[in-house]
């Protein structure tokens, strides 16, 4: 049961992953008319995006309120498969305003594809002083040094801990920049003797497997070259992660996040019931917490504490551990530059920031947070999920290895729920699995290669 749970979470895992990994960079024209002029008189803006009914209950319906002036013509070609060539797709539509994964983004950037936002800035006086600074720099870095395009909401991850576990045990609180090194020593601290569904935890994890790979994305890890399908999974930092994970996992310190027999997700959360000290979790987790209150029974609050991290340890003032879903970028032969760069700026400002964490909005989807800083959201300090520059060349990495095939993600996460499993159990040393991490995963590379061979 425990490893048909592994496998499940694993996959659930990934889903979340690949939604945020892709790139593509560029350069282009720049508008001269003024937008405030513009957006009184009747315009339209065509948009390139993968699905028109998803795009208006997105962003379309409350760009139209805010723009009442402005017609949204939206170019969706059929299936998301049609906008793996974004290049072709803007060629051949001529859209106003595109959404890009990072790993188009930097190809368009790199290409000199794409709108340099950084003069409409300059020209409306933009206030980018609250926009998420650390990823300001990335979009500027993979755009080979400018700004191409914003994205509204970064989905970065935080160190989230149980003050009063902390207080009871006599734990030194976490700090900012901690590595996930020094988290799963604070884990050791805690108690791990008791039954599993009332005992404390260290820290909430599903498994080894996964969190080799969270260790994985935090410092920027790749398993192999996506250009010459090299296997890079025996490096001294996969090891590092490997060896982390399982030690965490045969100490008894990860509860695992197994769910209790008749208990709703939140029951079965240790950390939401206050029985484990930490988790590294999204905003959403704020978002269950405030849910528990009322929809638990008898449910005890904890004071919470928000630390940045996990770091990466070659630079803790980084984290890999930030997904990108879409970047918002004018194509350089834009028709409607104004119109574009209108959208941009709405979508990335302090209003839609507001509208977006206002309690019980009907337009509330707390599922990462806004570039646009805020400072809290239901009583919760945000500033923690600030603090890291974000660091998105795995994930771009990652993406182009996505595309070469689809499951070479999901073979390399079977090899290491594999292989880690039998570590943990005392079946195999890490050296050993190790090796077959490695020789698994550049045999399902050279399978692919003999593949793409054989159809040529």
């Amino acid at each position: 049961m425990k490893h048909n749970f592994l496998q499940k979470a694993m996959l659930v895992s990934l889903s979340v992953m690949l939604i945020g990994i892709s790139a593509g960079l560029g350069t282009g024209k720049q508008a001269s008319a003024n937008s405030d002029n513009e957006a009184d008189t009747k315009r339209t803006l065509k948009v390139l995006y993968w699905n028109e009914d998803d795009f208006n209950q997105t962003y379309g319906n409350l760009f139209s309120q805010k723009y009442p002036n402005t017609d949204i013509e939206v170019v969706a070609p059929a299936g998301m498969e049609a906008i793996k060539d974004y290049n072709g797709a803007i060629q051949k539509y001529s859209p106003d305003l595109v959404m890009l994964p990072p790993y188009h983004y930097k190809q368009l950037s790199t290409d000199k594809k794409l709108v340099d936002l950084e003069p409409l800035i300059k020209r409306d006086k933009y206030d980018t002083t609250t926009i998420y600074p650390g990823l300001l720099d990335e979009l500027k870095k993979q755009g080979g040094g400018q700004l191409y395009g914003l994205s509204p909401k970064a989905d970065s991850y935080a160190l989230l801990y149980n003050a009063d576990l902390f207080k009871k045990y006599n734990v030194k609180v976490p700090s900012d920049g901690m590595t996930w090194k020094e988290i799963l020593n604070l884990a050791q601290k805690f108690p791990i003797k008791g039954d599993k569904n009332s005992r404390i935890w260290g820290l909430s994890s599903f498994g080894s497997s996964n969190l080799v790979m969270d260790i994985a994305r935090t410092e920027g890890l790749t398993y192999m070259n996506p250009n010459t399908l090299k296997a890079s999974a025996n490096t001294a930092a996969w090891k590092n992660a490997y060896h982390l994970a399982s030690e965490a996992t045969k100490s008894g310190v990860l509860d695992e996040r197994i769910s209790l027999s008749g208990k709703s997700y939140l029951e079965s959360s240790s950390f939401i019931m206050g029985r484990s000290a930490m988790i590294v979790a999204p905003i959403s987790q704020l978002q269950s917490l405030e849910a528990a209150k009322s929809g638990v029974k008898n449910y005890k609050p904890f004071k919470l504490g928000i630390a940045a991290g996990p770091a990466a340890s070659k630079n803790q003032e980084s984290t890999g551990n930030v997904s990108i879903n879409e970047i918002f970028a004018i194509p350089a032969g834009a028709a409607h530059v104004d119109a574009a760069w209108d959208f941009i700026k709405y979508f990335n400002g302090d209003d839609y920031a507001a509208e977006y964490y206002k309690p019980k909005s009907s337009n509330n989807s707390i599922g990462a947070p806004l570039s646009r800083m805020m400072k809290e959201y239901s009583g919760y300090k945000l500033d923690a999920f600030y603090k890291l520059r974000p660091n998105l060349d795995s994930a771009i990495t990652s993406y182009a290895l996505m595309e070469k095939s689809p499951n070479f993600e999901l073979k390399f996460r079977s090899i290491l729920l594999k292989e880690l499993t039998q570590v943990v159990n005392g079946k195999k040393s890490l050296a050993k699995a190790t090796a077959a991490i490695q020789s698994g995963t550049q045999a399902a590379a050279d399978k692919l290669k003999k593949a793409q061979t054989t159809k040529k």
